[in-house]
């Protein structure tokens, strides 16, 4: 009787309190963050209207990095004092005055340094993207840097392996980084023997190891590989048969580079920054950041974005190239879930007379994120963007190009996860060459496509799909 009173008035009665307080302090948390006002009201009403799950989700997926730092202030110095490549007069540059104030933003937002005299190839095939790369692996000599969201124990998965396995063999040091969220239907033995192997392999914010400061909501989404410090690799592909092979009933396409020169370091420099936060070390020898004469005629800007830090390094660079297009701004993405700025930065342009294009997958992985895209489409209709539907297959591609002078291409998807949880990394490519290669890709696309143009008709779709894309559109602050 005495346990039955205890557990009945002064238990549950603490509980009650103890619960109470963490939602109060929750959301004192949540206003004194100071966060977009939308994403803010949405993790209140859920603090108030979901007792007990409405207080894990936010401690799952809720909670703001923005005041915390990858890095202690010593091993982001050992880092950015390892680029010995002088600086650039920004100024001097023969660019225009838009591309050369996008570089100055960029590089103080995020110290990303203007790299000139690049090489760049660009991949639109998996195959002959993953064939350079095991080339230039089976070439390196120093070390093999790399990093992915997605490693697959596949045909793929065990080429890569083998590769780096036999690097190991050779003496060169190896170190692979995976997202642990990413990667999670991999098997751990798949890992396990690349170890034993010699490589050295950490995963990125392992789900089930506890770290206050770290949620799971925070993924690290970039696809990065190094070799030498000279050639190095940046795009959408991960490492799995998908993106060779297509899957059973869709066929991917996306797009990658492969950079020769200086622009590696900035590879290097993002690389490093992840594995200082995983394995405590700071990859800072000259051996890892090489001085490099010009390898070619290509402007490189590597351009790193996170939940941490004070700004939204990526979410910031795409709407710079939107608002300083003045011909063009051709768009290619998985899943289009733009922030309030960059909706109305799409429809400022195109009012203005910018030919504005965006390009989605008709059909894709995750028909959640279908549905998010399509609520999308209405707005950006009105103000005259043509929005066009890739029909083959899942278009995986992250690129914007802009003018025939600009291109970026990267990790980032143009939606709410990539600019504000995930840690990404584009590339910006400076010239017309490239522009003009990734633009004729885009016209090659639209001839796959078909082009929403009609708002009326658009407007004619069925009322459940209209109820979900709302319905999405209203949680996607926080997806």
């Amino acid at each position: 009787m005495l346990l039955q009173f205890f557990i009945s008035s002064w238990f549950v009665k603490v509980m009650y309190i103890t619960y109470g307080l963490l939602i109060v302090s929750s959301i004192f948390v949540i206003v004194s963050e100071n966060r977009n006002a939308s994403k803010s009201l949405a993790w209140i009403l859920a603090l108030i209207c979901l007792p007990v799950v409405g207080l894990v989700l936010y401690l799952l997926f809720g909670q703001s990095l923005r005041r915390e730092s990858m890095l202690s202030k010593v091993n982001r110095e050992k880092l950015f004092n390892s680029n010995k490549l002088p600086d650039v007069d920004v100024d001097s540059l023969t660019l225009s005055e838009n591309n050369k104030q996008l570089i100055k933003m960029c590089n103080r937002l995020e110290a990303s340094r203007f790299y000139p005299g690049n090489n760049v190839r660009m991949y639109v095939r998996g195959n002959d993207k993953f064939d350079d790369m095991l080339n230039d692996i089976n070439l390196a000599q120093k070390f093999v840097h790399i990093q992915y969201f997605i490693i697959r124990d596949d045909a793929l998965g065990r080429r890569v392996r083998d590769a780096l396995v036999a690097a190991v063999k050779r003496g060169v040091e190896v170190r692979l980084l995976y997202d642990d969220m990413g990667s999670f239907t991999t098997s751990r033995r798949f890992f396990k023997d690349m170890k034993q192997q010699g490589i050295e392999v950490r995963a990125f914010m392992r789900i089930f190891q506890f770290r206050p400061s770290w949620r799971l909501n925070f993924r690290n989404h970039r696809k990065i590989v190094v070799v030498d410090g000279i050639v190095g690799y940046i795009g959408g592909m991960n490492i799995a048969d998908r993106y060779v092979n297509g899957d059973a009933d869709l066929s991917w396409r996306d797009t990658h580079i492969r950079i020769e020169g200086p622009a590696v370091h900035g590879l290097q420099m993002s690389f490093s920054v992840d594995w200082c936060y995983e394995s405590k070390t700071v990859l800072s020898d000259e051996k890892y950041f090489p001085r490099l004469a010009p390898m070619g005629d290509k402007g490189v800007q590597i351009v790193m974005s996170g939940p941490t830090g004070p700004w939204s390094t990526i979410a910031m660079m795409c709407e710079k190239i939107v608002s300083m297009a003045q011909e063009y701004v051709y768009i290619q993405t998985p899943y289009f879930l733009p922030t309030d700025s960059l909706v109305y930065a799409l429809q400022v342009a195109a009012m203005s007379g910018v030919d504005v294009r965006i390009m989605i997958p008709d059909r894709t992985d995750w028909v959640v994120m279908r549905w998010g895209s399509f609520s999308y489409i209405s707005q950006m209709l009105n103000a005259g963007v043509k929005v066009y539907l890739y029909k083959p297959g899942m278009l995986h591609a992250k690129t914007i190009v802009a003018d025939d002078e600009l291109v970026s291409i990267g990790s980032a998807n143009f939606d709410f996860r990539s600019f504000e949880h995930n840690f990404e990394t584009n590339a910006l490519v400076y010239g017309a060459d490239m522009a003009l290669r990734v633009k004729r890709d885009f016209m090659t696309d639209m001839q796959q496509c078909v082009l929403i143009d009609n708002l009326a008709e658009w407007r004619q779709r069925p009322f459940v799909q209209k109820v979900c894309e709302s319905v999405v559109r209203l949680v996607s602050p926080v997806l």
